[in-house]
């Protein structure tokens, strides 16, 4: 009877430990808007196809779907952002991106789909976080994405050369 109750009372004290300390996940659309004076919705939707083809060189990595007419990219990926203090796990996030092109701007929305784990074992999917240090990482990391996007289609053409 004592190690019932012992148990009980255990099993309380770690669900409402554990309960406070926990953060849900919660994944929002995040919306950038670049202006890019001077480029045609033809040119923006080239150097934003050529970035998916530099930057999506794993096969996790995919461009779902892309219509030049509309000037609409949409594409998934898996990007590693961090590990724990020891480095035994390795922290992951799946994503989509979508690029929307008009003259003189594009619009790129990331949204997180799922965080994973992937240890000396396996990998698995995480639900809550014990801070929200983590989401923080992840954020950060799509928004350096766009940061990559801006500085491709920004970047002015070279001059052919004759080769």
């Amino acid at each position: 009877m004592k190690n019932i109750f012992l148990i009980l009372i255990l099993s309380i004290l770690n669900g409402w430990i554990v309960g406070c300390a926990t953060v849900a996940i919660v994944h929002e659309e995040k919306v950038s808007i670049v202006e890019v004076s001077g480029q045609s919705q033809d040119e923006i939707f080239n150097k934003t196809r050529q970035w998916f083809s530099d930057y999506f060189v794993s096969g996790k990595s995919v461009v779902d779907y892309e219509d030049h007419k509309t000037g609409v990219i949409i594409g998934k990926g898996i990007a590693n952002y961090g590990s724990d203090t020891f480095g035994i796990i390795t922290y992951s996030v799946d994503y989509t991106i979508r690029i929307d092109t008009k003259d003189g701007k594009f619009k790129v929305t990331t949204k997180i789909i799922k965080h994973t784990n992937t240890d000396l074992n396996q990998t698995y999917p995480v639900f809550v976080f014990y801070d929200n240090e983590r989401e923080t990482s992840a954020v950060a990391h799509l928004d350096k994405l766009v940061n990559d996007i801006r500085a491709y289609v920004m970047t002015p053409k070279s001059k052919k050369s004759n080769w």
